[in-house]
């Protein structure tokens, strides 16, 4: 059994499933419309410039966070951009059962305790993303 050619099977059913497809199509009607391809551009823009201020270590000001909330809140109101938020959700639900999947089938070995391996820790800070409560 070939490893690469079953991820490429895949992939193509992926690229087939309807949560991909809804997302290709939610995005292709974004950028048919110049005001929503703005707007969403504008607000990852601004998600984006946050998200290196966290990586940077600096804090996010409550006011920044807000602005970010409620410009989201003004480009939601956009049917195209609503849509791709929910599309993209959607296929985040897919790629997520993909994972487990692979994972339960893996079953990777839990780290004994007390073991001296790397530790994950979990970052203090939060990414923007939107729909994620500030």
């Amino acid at each position: 059994m070939d490893v690469q050619k079953k991820a490429e099977e895949l992939a193509e059913a992926i690229m087939n499933s309807p949560e991909y497809q809804r997302m290709v199509s939610a995005r292709a009607k974004v950028n048919q419309h110049q005001a929503a391809r703005v707007m969403l551009r504008d607000f990852q823009k601004k998600q984006l410039e946050l998200q290196q201020k966290q990586m940077e270590g600096q804090d996010i000001t409550p006011q920044e966070e807000e602005q970010l909330q409620n410009l989201f809140g003004v480009i939601s109101i956009n049917p195209y951009i609503r849509e791709l938020f929910e599309a993209e959700f959607a296929f985040s639900g897919l790629m997520l059962q993909v994972n487990d999947a692979l994972a339960r089938v893996l079953d990777f070995p839990e780290e004994e305790e007390g073991s001296e391996g790397p530790k994950l820790e979990v970052p203090k800070k939060r990414i923007l993303i939107p729909g994620q409560d500030l």
